[in-house]
């Protein structure tokens, strides 16, 4: 009897995960699932999250959290946007840099982002040995299919 709230608000976590993988807002995952309010829901998702990220940090859901704080961030930032005069230009720049942060953080959380990886590039052939090793495969396909005729003119 002791796991039933806990089993209840996995569930409803999960429910509430499942609608925002569909596209649906948190006022409509808190109408849909009972809770107050937008923020409710969310909160109540990132803090069922956040405790069993700790136990085995599953990769899933620690994307599934940058995502979660991002929303949040991007609806803080379309309030302050509307709060924003249209002649102010320095408070519309400020509200387009902080949008950029958020796409680029969200590129890079799915992967979209710069990667840096160290590659090392080694070639051991010369021009010699190439042009050697085409000569000899040249000569190998002439000599299986000696019905096809090759030319060929020597420059020096």
């Amino acid at each position: 009897m002791a796991n039933m709230p806990r089993a209840a608000t996995l569930e409803r976590v999960g429910r509430a995960v499942e609608l925002r993988n569909t596209g649906a807002t948190w006022t409509e995952v808190a109408d849909t699932l009972g809770y107050t309010s937008a923020n409710a829901a969310e909160a109540s998702v990132r803090q069922y999250l956040k405790r069993y990220a700790a136990e085995g940090t599953d990769l899933g859901t620690v994307l599934l959290m940058e995502e979660l704080k991002l929303q949040q961030r991007e609806r803080y930032i379309m309030q302050a946007a509307a709060k924003v005069p249209v002649d102010d230009v320095s408070g519309r720049d400020t509200v387009d840099k902080a949008r950029d942060r958020i796409a680029k953080h969200r590129a890079f959380l799915h992967g979209l982002g710069r990667v840096n990886v160290a590659a090392q590039v080694t070639v051991d052939q010369t021009p010699t040995a190439i042009l050697a090793r085409a000569e000899a495969d040249l000569l190998a396909a002439f000599e299986s299919n000696r019905s096809t005729a090759i030319e060929g003119e020597v420059v020096q």
